[in-house]
């Protein structure tokens, strides 16, 4: 039996009828192989000192020191026991204070477990041992419907529990697997996605001691290990992204922005694309309307970079002007204009209809009160009803113009080529896009795995392939417009 069918078989076996708290108890297994402190919270009745007996069960020859609310002394010795367990944790008094102190300092080689219902961020402020713990691990307060008819029918089973004898691990195992783990290398993955993870946590004022680092990256090794790897990659590193962080707005604050970290890692060839998406569309729109359209001359100004066609229009009383782009003149679709302070005029939307009149519709929210109105400029009334206001036209200085055509065969002939140059550079994306994802995959079976975030993340990447692949369409879409146009 490898290394890892014996840890899953563990694990399995540990989970057996621990139904929806699964993830819980690995980080607390994971946190005990590596001799690590935990603060387990949860209301009462959770099932924080069942996963508790369930961790110890784990080992062979425990040696735990179990410490209640009640003790008056100061203890001494604590290195003689591989666990031990402050239950029902709450620093209410200087003696709880200075034990919990006291056995973070001396503890050497055992796990220190905090289980209270006490909020971390309070019970763990009070004793000031926030920095000194390791990992906060939240139990959920309710079962699912499923899960507790489960748990109920077998309830009777937990009485008889016993993890088989060839799963359970010994204090040599544990020794030697210690060395073993410190030859794991953190892969240039993980180093950035724990890297910009700290950057992240400097920006929101959220200190982590380096020796909480050292510990979170020593678990991310411990999982690799256990999959059987030399390597960590991104996939060891999930369990960040969870609430482990103590405070609940550090929680938030990483949590929120976790995934795309981990995204931005792994896409870090792909950034440009994936942050600014080529607009297809706007070049299939161009081409067609440079296919379909005359090579009538009009009569434009420049406004807004570009040569646009002025119309005035009154509302309310007030003369308006509407400047808009050359390029939507005898196309058929619709489009808001610009008004004189350069911005695109939500409130008006027109259309020439393949023509080279413009139909101007109004937002019958601002026919009123005017489009110079603070309330319209301010974007306070959102656009609604459309209603028609006018056709104005536009005025031709030539008609069939050379120039016109000769401008317009030199945009579509430039139009063709870079329609072509992107369908070839968005297959190479796709193809990039499809290799990480597939590469991802074998990781989702592996031990430690946290599915929550694996799956949000690779849901991303599909959606991420999905828009690009759209755009790939529309690219050749814009070709066979241009195709089938020149073979007529």
């Amino acid at each position: 039996m490898t290394l890892t069918s014996r840890i899953q078989n563990l694990m399995q076996a540990l989970c057996q009828e621990f139904p929806e708290r699964q993830d819980r108890l690995q980080l607390g297994f994971l946190a005990a192989i590596n001799n690590e402190s935990f603060y387990l919270y949860g209301r009462s009745g959770s099932g924080k000192n069942f996963m508790i007996g369930r961790l110890l069960s784990a080992f062979k020859k425990t040696r735990p020191l179990k410490i209640g609310t009640h003790l008056q002394e100061r203890l001494e010795n604590f290195e003689d026991y591989d666990f031990i367990w402050f239950k029902d944790f709450n620093p209410i008094d200087d003696i709880t204070k200075d034990n919990v102190r006291h056995a973070l300092q001396d503890r050497k080689n055992s796990t220190l477990i905090l289980s209270s219902d006490v909020r971390p961020e309070n019970a763990m402020g009070r004793a000031d041992i926030a920095d000194d713990i390791t990992l906060t691990i939240y139990m959920p307060d309710n079962l699912s419907s499923d899960a507790l008819c489960t748990l109920l029918q077998n309830y009777k089973l937990n009485d008889s529990f016993k993890v088989p004898e060839e799963y359970t691990i010994s204090e040599e195992e544990k020794a030697a697997w210690a060395d073993e783990i410190k030859k794991v290398t953190l892969s240039p993955d993980t180093m950035a996605i724990i890297g910009k993870l700290s950057e992240l946590c400097i920006q929101n004022a959220i200190y982590v001691p380096i020796s909480k680092w050292l510990s979170l990256a020593n678990i991310a090794r411990t999982i690799a290990f256990f999959n059987g790897r030399s390597e960590t990659n991104f996939s060891d590193t999930l369990f960040l992204g969870t609430p482990i962080w103590g405070r609940s707005t550090s929680n938030n604050a990483i949590m929120e922005s976790f995934n795309n970290i981990v995204k931005s890692v792994l896409l870090k060839d792909l950034a440009k694309v994936v942050e600014t998406t080529y607009d297809a569309q706007a070049l299939y729109r161009k081409v067609k309307g440079l296919l379909n359209s005359s090579n009538n001359l009009y009569e434009t100004k420049e406004f807004n970079g570009g040569p646009c066609i002025s119309y005035r229009i009154t509302v309310a009383g007030e003369q308006v002007p509407l400047y808009v782009p050359l390029h939507f003149v005898e196309t058929d679709e619709d489009f808001n204009p610009y008004n004189e302070l350069r911005q695109v005029e939500k409130h008006v939307r027109c259309n020439y209809h393949g023509t080279s009149s413009c139909t101007i519709s109004i937002d019958s929210a601002v026919k009123g009160i005017g489009l110079r109105n603070n309330n319209s400029r301010n974007g306070n009334n959102t656009p609604g009803k459309f209603e028609d206001f006018a056709t104005l036209p536009t005025y031709i200085l030539r008609e069939n113009d050379p120039e016109v055509a000769k401008k317009k065969k030199t945009e579509l002939e430039a139009s063709q080529k870079e329609a072509q140059a992107q369908m070839e550079q968005q297959a190479k994306i796709l193809r990039s896009l499809r290799d990480l994802y597939q590469s991802n995959k074998t990781f989702r079976n592996d031990l430690f795995c946290n599915l929550e975030n694996f799956d949000k993340i690779q849901g991303d990447l599909s959606d991420i392939f999905n828009t690009i692949n759209g755009v790939a369409t529309k690219l050749k879409e814009t070709l066979e417009l241009y195709n089938t146009t020149a073979r007529a």
